[in-house]
């Protein structure tokens, strides 16, 4: 089963909230949720865009292959 990339934005952010109200309601200093949740933002959405385009570049790769003959 695939996801949309823009599911996958969301699933990721909603995970990473869901921790960080956890990490909030253990103790953790409310700074260190913030800077620990704004860098797994970004790397995680960071990482569903670089898979995205390496499936882009997949496909685009396997059509030319298709219209060139190539098995």
């Amino acid at each position: 089963m695939s996801f949309s990339p823009q599911i996958r934005y969301l699933l990721v952010t909603v995970a990473i909230l869901c921790a960080s109200m956890i990490q909030l309601a253990r103790g953790y200093r409310p700074i260190i949720v913030i800077v620990g949740s704004l860098g797994f933002l970004f790397f995680g959405n960071l990482m569903i865009f670089l898979s995205g385009s390496k499936e882009r570049a997949a496909r685009r790769q396997q059509k030319r292959d298709y219209f060139e003959g190539r098995s």
